[in-house]
């Protein structure tokens, strides 16, 4: 009887362990759920490129199966420097589970000043799942277009396309997750606009002070040599009025470590304002020298030189930026 006894609860415990074993290894083999998410574009605020963050209102909606799942608390607008949602909504359709919110986000917007102001700008709103690793849960777009309100109206920008992109987010950590080893992935869904800035009337605004004085530099050309004074002192005016034309599209720009279109027009005008001071010294040299006449030949090639090499290189400059 003891004998029996002592079979039948070996039998029990075989036949848990063996269904234990089965659950896990189903569990394992489990694909992973899938969560639709979108967003509507509502509008955009605070757009200003100096403080490298803008304001979005949006409206964003997941459709998924399980209903252990809660996205609308575990995905997140990772690249928001701070967000808040509100108006939440949960409705079962079949067995289909619908989940919305409206939020509002700060953004963190990483500028590109390379080329401006014929600059290029992409603003991301990058939602992701925060909870649920790649294993457990997989985030895909719910339409294959960003929608996004027409009446937005940036100032200065208008918007050229969109794109919708869903992949991962590569943490080289843990989490000190036990069942992960030493790095994770999390599924992310990426909404980005593309926007071009209205350059044209902003470029003659921000360089009309420094080819005016070029052009005032390069009026040296037509001086004779011999009057030292308007000679030299239109091109010290002129360099004068570079810098100080420099020094103020800087104060309304953020600190760049690349060296950009502004630097690279400003930096030429630097460079032939001083060539334009070397050429009159030349030329008084060849005034006072036993052929005084060749002075006005010198005058007359250097400007010529002058003026289109910086018109073409500037041409070149602004043709690559655009």
């Amino acid at each position: 009887m003891i004998k029996n006894r002592k079979v039948f609860q070996a039998a029990s415990l075989f036949i848990i362990f063996t269904f234990f074993l089965l659950q896990l290894k189903a569990q394992k083999n489990k694909p992973a759920d899938t969560v639709k998410v979108g967003i509507y574009l509502k509008s955009l605020s605070e757009f200003n490129s100096n403080t490298f963050i803008y304001g979005a209102d949006l409206w964003m909606w997941y459709s998924y199966k399980n209903d252990s799942l809660n996205p609308l608390n575990s995905v997140e607008i990772v690249n928001a420097k701070d967000f808040e949602c509100s108006n939440q909504k949960i409705e079962k359709k079949g067995d289909i589970i619908w989940a919305s919110q409206d939020c509002k986000a700060i953004i963190n917007q990483n500028w590109d000043w390379e080329n401006y102001p014929f600059d290029l700008q992409k603003v991301e709103i990058i939602l992701e799942e925060e909870d649920l690793d790649i294993r457990k849960v997989f985030l895909t777009e719910l339409k294959p277009v960003f929608e996004y309100g027409k009446q937005i109206n940036i100032k200065g920008w208008k918007i050229d396309s969109s794109k919708i992109s869903k992949g991962l987010s590569h943490y080289k950590t843990d989490f000190e997750n036990p069942s992960l080893n030493g790095e994770s992935h999390y599924p992310n869904v990426v909404y980005t606009l593309y926007l071009s800035r209205d350059s044209l009337a902003l470029f003659f605004k921000l360089f009309t002070g420094c080819y005016v004085a070029f052009l005032v530099a390069f009026l040296v050309f037509f001086i004779k040599p011999i009057h030292v004074d308007p000679r030299f002192g239109l091109s010290i005016g002129a360099l004068f009025a570079a810098v100080g034309n420099k020094y103020v599209v800087d104060s309304n720009m953020p600190e760049s470590i690349s060296f950009t279109l502004v630097d690279k027009i400003h930096d030429i005008t630097f460079v032939y304002i001083l060539i334009s001071i070397l050429c009159s010294i030349i030329s008084l040299k060849l005034y006072e020298s036993k052929h005084s006449l060749r002075y006005f030949k010198f005058d007359k090639i250097a400007g010529v030189f002058v003026f289109l090499s910086y018109f073409f290189i500037n041409i070149l400059m602004i043709f690559r930026a655009i």
